[in-house]
């Protein structure tokens, strides 16, 4: 598959704003190795970003590296999906304080054809090519891979890096050779990249900003060429202080198999009033003015929760559809329950079950406020969420 050539278009702002005017506007400036204009608003490259197919779906903590391609294309820098096919069979320590379970190669295969369909479908633009470091990974001879890039790795440096750190520091635990040696992969990632694509500007999260300046440093020592680094910062919940996109039940998927879209719709409903601008901003492709808006009519009338709303709509539609977005928003096939006590209105969930998940904070109403007693109120209008997929409208 080959890039498409296509005419500049404008951004999804409706203005002729430049790419690092965009990128600081909407939040997804955390460090850049060289100026942001030099990088992003000259010539244009080919820039890659890398995803491990460590699970058969991406989740809504990926997202946000889609929307930021996204604005590349939009750009018109040529842009490489990197399939982890083969960095995905080691596993990355980044974020993890305990060694990844190893998958098999056919599971890897099997999740990589499923996470590059739906890039496909969220990055909105023929400009892009997929492609699999297995690959090249794959071929690589041992004895050549640590003569020509182990070399050029300092393990005093290496064992400097955070997410070495910490696994240093758990002796219990500890870290594997195998995980150890992926930062060394990612960096000849970017070296093949560079010679074989021309890829000279590397993009991903801040944890991973160690791994890609390996990899410009590697570019450098090996062809006296200049490559770049970008990332955006991870979300954190500021309400829980949990890395964005967890909840009691696990990641919400991108998969409408894996979480519905009344699942997900309600995910980005309950979004506290402390995060919401910033989810609008990093998180949907709405103009800045619309959000601006929002934001106003929101703060005229918190209770109104304007701003959820459309929050959560944008984002449904985004992956899932403005078809299951409606359905979501309009409660179309959620069952309903009357006005009342929590234990008279809740008819399909015992009564000891019911007591055991109230205890548990696993029942909350809209908002994400967590139910307290058996016999909590609920009103009319509101949603009630029951354990981890069970959703009730309250009449």
């Amino acid at each position: 598959m080959g890039f498409f050539s296509r005419k500049p278009k404008l951004n999804t702002t409706g203005t002729s704003m430049k790419l690092s005017g965009i990128l600081r506007e909407r939040g997804y400036v955390h460090q850049h190795s060289a100026g942001l204009e030099e990088i992003t608003d000259g010539a244009q490259r080919t820039v890659y970003q890398g995803f491990d197919p460590s699970a058969d779906s991406l989740h809504v903590g990926n997202l946000m590296g889609l929307l930021v391609m996204r604005r590349f294309l939009e750009a018109g820098h040529k842009v490489l999906f990197v399939l982890g096919g083969g960095t995905g069979m080691i596993g990355d320590p980044s974020g993890k304080s305990e060694e990844r379970v190893l998958l098999t190669p056919g599971q890897v295969a099997h999740n990589g054809k499923l996470i590059a369909k739906q890039a496909a479908a969220l990055l909105g633009s023929g400009d892009f090519r997929v492609v699999n470091n297995a690959d090249w990974l794959g071929k690589a001879n041992l004895l050549e891979f640590l003569r020509d890039v182990g070399k050029h790795f300092s393990v005093n440096a290496m064992i400097q890096r955070d997410s070495v750190k910490e696994r240093l520091d758990g002796r219990e635990q500890g870290i594997s050779y195998t995980e150890f040696s992926y930062m060394l992969l990612q960096a000849y990632d970017f070296l093949y990249l560079h010679e074989h694509y021309g890829c000279d500007w590397q993009h991903g999260s801040s944890d991973q900003w160690g791994n890609i300046v390996s990899g410009i440093d590697l570019i450098r020592r090996k062809t006296g060429k200049t490559a770049y680094g970008t990332t955006h910062g991870l979300l954190i919940n500021k309400s829980t202080g949990k890395k964005f996109g967890k909840t009691e039940g696990g990641a919400v998927w991108l998969d409408p198999t894996k979480t519905s879209p009344f699942e997900f719709y309600q995910f980005w409903l309950n979004t506290s009033d402390a995060d919401v601008e910033e989810y609008l901003l990093k998180m949907t492709l709405l103009p800045k003015a619309d959000i601006d808006a929002v934001m106003v009519e929101q703060k005229a009338a918190p209770s109104s929760r304007a701003a959820q709303k459309k929050l959560a709509y944008e984002v449904t539609t985004l992956v899932h559809g403005a078809s299951e977005a409606d359905k979501a928003r309009d409660f179309k096939n959620i069952p309903t329950i009357l006005a009342g006590k929590l234990r008279d209105a809740i008819k399909d969930v015992s009564t000891s079950e019911l007591r055991r998940l109230v205890e548990q904070g696993g029942v909350s109403i809209e908002g994400g406020e967590k139910i307290t007693t058996i016999d909590e109120q609920l009103v009319a209008g509101s949603t009630v969420r029951v354990g981890k997929k069970k959703f009730y409208r309250v009449e």
